[in-house]
């Protein structure tokens, strides 16, 4: 507590200011907020999508929230929630800020839905556990298609 006016960094302003040294570097967050953009970028999934109008959902947010989902065990409705409402969520999907619009349930279906219909519906569970595969130099390293869970 101070006395009299005193300045303060507006800590708030980004997801990253915020949870970076609060969330661990090895963490998966952290690992996401590092990595994202090149797990998932645009072209990756450019066969789901045509040229013709706009996503309401960049795709690349989308795969981290599927991540995170599959990770936490959430469903469809608690995922988009812990986007909406968790700060390292948005962290990890780029360092979003705070205030940046949360969607609804039915985008996380539709992604699985084009990725179902696709030649490769894996494909982001497949990246994430390369990346996480890499990253693990630890003999006791388990990862799984059905888990995506790296214990190093």
């Amino acid at each position: 507590m101070t006395l009299g006016l005193a300045k303060q960094g507006d800590l708030l302003r980004t997801t990253v200011g915020y949870c970076e040294g609060r969330v661990g570097a090895d963490s998966i967050y952290a690992v996401l907020n590092r990595e994202c953009f090149t797990l998932f970028p645009d072209e990756m999934f450019a066969d789901l999508f045509t040229d013709v109008g706009r996503r309401s959902v960049p795709p690349m947010i989308v795969a981290v929230v599927m991540v995170l989902q599959r990770i936490e065990g959430c469903s469809d409705r608690e995922a988009v929630d812990r986007f909406a409402f968790d700060a390292r969520w948005k962290y990890a999907a780029g360092g979003l800020a705070f205030d940046y619009p949360g969607f609804v349930h039915t985008g996380l279906v539709d992604m699985r839905a084009r990725l179902a219909a696709s030649g490769r519906p894996d494909r982001i569970f497949e990246v994430t556990l390369a990346a996480a595969k890499a990253r693990c130099r630890n003999a006791r390293c388990r990862t799984s298609t059905t888990g995506i869970r790296a214990v190093c």
